[in-house]
């Protein structure tokens, strides 16, 4: 009998284990356990997992479960990396794509060792570009098998041998996938460009994220052995209907931007679709020259607008800063324009040139974006000004103010030489500036008006509380954000209702000269509101997925634990290796 009871209490606690792990056992590369995958996708997943895990070590596992067990798909992906360990103890080199396609959710969960080659950028942009896209498309099976070919490539790229293979020298077309002249007419059309020192490659890339990952790391081979000069990475590859990259030295970024270098390889329709490999890169290669040489004429005539006489812009941003400048002129009857080109070395001077020429004594604001000095210059005379509200008085522009504020819209774009962004948000600080001048004027009366009034009429002075109630009003935004922060619906909306009812008071006249009674009654006011309100949410429902949303918004996806496994077995069951997760990676839903 007593064998009988030790017998049930050591299955009880077997059972109760089993009940708190509600994750599979690593048994191989591919965890599917409803089959959500068609079996011959996943053979080929398994394989190309395998073959990645033999070659580089590098352990990555496609995980795809029914519904997730945690709250947050972060907070899933930690617990199934620690629980299988995935990756080499000593590298921490193992990858988990986890798709749970009933929760509409997917994440990318990378180990402390590849998070600098697998960043939280591109396991972004495999999971936008790529996996989602399939997935809403209605071809799961293509989602991941291009996503799982993406992150392999971008891990591989990491490794010399790709490169050293595929690119010995400057210009190199290993497998002849070009026609043979190719190579010797496009050294005949770079001789004359002797500041730029150009890379040229063909390589065996499969995803548009493999080959931007491989110019990346040739560009940075290329600036070691010489890290004074301008230089140039272009690479192509015959494979996934022609696909190319080019990378460029930041001097040359207000030149040849992301977006027009996306545009050079996206814009090759009729050579992809004649099968046409060396026209593809050919005509890519040369577009790309067109755009560092500003070899053409310029004349400039009188008018407003944007001129863009090199194409630096894209059509997107020429059209909605363009439409922005057609507002501003329609609206402030003031003209604009904007310029994109190659100027002497006084900015000054160029912008006075070009502004006399399209304005003469008329109203108008020049913004020149000089692409071979890499600078922006605001110019404006003293001539230019726009009509107040009440179309009587003309407020002058004032060239510094409006400088200063263009200068801060672009900021941020301007660090990474987003030259589109930078002419729309150019466009918008105009506007912005425009519309802070012209209401400024009937602004300031309306502040002197109100000075005037607090300060002359004593019986509508706000008086200040006791100044524990004002600690306490600091307090509540502490409050608040730990509510927002924790999911806690009685701490939220308590601080939030307090808050407001503080502002309350100082837009309306209440209790002017009894503070401290208006904050005591308030506190007990605040509190009565905050229950009814909870109370409200919790009955239809809402503050439990407020709750689960806010913590699993502001929570970290994955927490780094340390683990004590070994290595892995040299068994031929399939585990992992003692690997950890970095906390790096990214989610997406649909």
């Amino acid at each position: 009998m007593k064998q009988l009871l030790v017998g049930i209490i050591f299955f009880s606690i077997f059972s109760c284990n089993r009940h708190l792990d509600p994750y599979p056992d690593l048994t191989g590369p591919v965890i599917d356990p409803s089959g959500y995958l068609p079996g011959e996708v996943k053979s080929r997943l398994e394989t190309m997992l395998l073959e990645e895990e033999k070659i580089t070590t590098n352990q990555v596992v496609v995980y795809i479960t029914d519904k997730l067990k945690e709250d947050t798909i972060e907070k899933e992906s930690t617990a199934v990396f620690e629980k299988w360990k995935l990756g080499q103890k000593d590298k921490d080199n193992g990858i988990l794509f986890l798709l749970a396609p009933n929760d509409r959710k997917v994440r990318i969960e990378v180990g402390y060792g590849l998070e600098a080659v697998i960043t939280d950028l591109i396991a972004k942009r495999i999971i936008d570009e790529i996996v989602i896209p399939n997935i809403k498309s209605g071809n799961p099976s293509l989602a991941m098998l291009s996503g799982t070919s993406a992150i392999l490539e971008q891990l591989r790229t990491n490794s010399p041998t790709l490169t050293n293979i595929n690119c010995p020298k400057p210009f190199s077309d290993i497998q002849n996938d070009l026609h043979h002249d190719t190579i010797p007419f496009l050294l005949k059309e770079i001789k004359p460009i002797k500041s730029v020192d150009f890379f040229f490659c063909i390589v065996p890339s499969e995803t548009q994220f493999g080959i931007e990952a491989i110019t990346n790391q040739l560009y940075l081979n290329r600036q070691k052995s010489n890290s004074n000069s301008k230089s140039i990475v272009f690479a192509t590859s015959p494979n996934s209907g022609y696909i190319g990259s080019i990378t460029t030295s930041p001097e040359l970024n207000w030149s040849l931007s992301q977006n027009k270098i996306r545009s050079i390889f996206r814009n090759r329709y009729k050579e992809k679709h004649s099968g046409d490999f060396t026209n593809f890169t050919y005509l890519a290669f040369l577009d790309m020259l067109d755009h560092i040489k500003h070899n053409q004429k310029i004349v400039l005539e009188k008018g407003t607008g944007i001129y863009d006489p090199f194409d630096s812009l894209e059509s997107f941003s020429y059209e909605r800063a363009g439409e922005t400048i057609r507002q501003i002129e329609t609206d402030y009857k003031i003209g604009i324009q904007i310029l994109f080109l190659d100027t002497k070395p006084k900015l000054l001077s160029e912008a006075k040139k070009y502004h006399d020429l399209a304005f003469g004594k008329s109203s108008g604001i020049t913004l020149l974006f000089s692409l071979n000095q890499k600078e922006l210059i605001v110019y404006t005379d003293e001539n230019s000004k726009i009509q107040g509200l009440n179309q009587t008085n003309s407020i002058p522009i004032v060239n510094r103010t409006l400088s200063e504020i263009v200068s801060n819209a672009i900021a941020s774009d301007l660090k990474i030489a987003d030259i589109d962004w930078m002419c729309i948000r150019s466009a918008e600080g105009i506007d912005t500036y425009l519309n802070m001048l012209r209401y400024q004027q009937d602004l300031g009366k309306e502040e002197i008006s109100n000075s005037a009034s607090f300060n002359g009429d004593s019986k509508n002075k706000i008086k200040e509380p006791h100044f524990l109630f004002q600690f306490f009003f600091m307090l509540m935004f502490f409050v608040t954000w730990v509510g927002l922060i924790a999911g806690e619906g009685i701490l939220f909306f308590y601080g939030l209702i307090f808050i407001v009812g503080q502002i309350l008071r100082s837009k309306v006249t209440i209790l002017n000269d009894s503070p401290n009674l208006y904050n005591t009654v308030l506190i007990f006011l605040a509190a009565i509101l905050c229950y009814l309100i909870v109370s409200f949410f919790r009955k239809i429902g809402w503050a439990s997925k407020v709750s689960s949303g806010t913590q699993g918004f502001f929570t970290p996806s994955s927490s780094g634990s340390s683990s004590s496994s070994g290595y892995r077995s040299s068994s031929s069951s399939y585990s992992g290796g003692g690997g950890r997760s970095g906390g790096g990676g990214a989610s997406g839903s649909w």
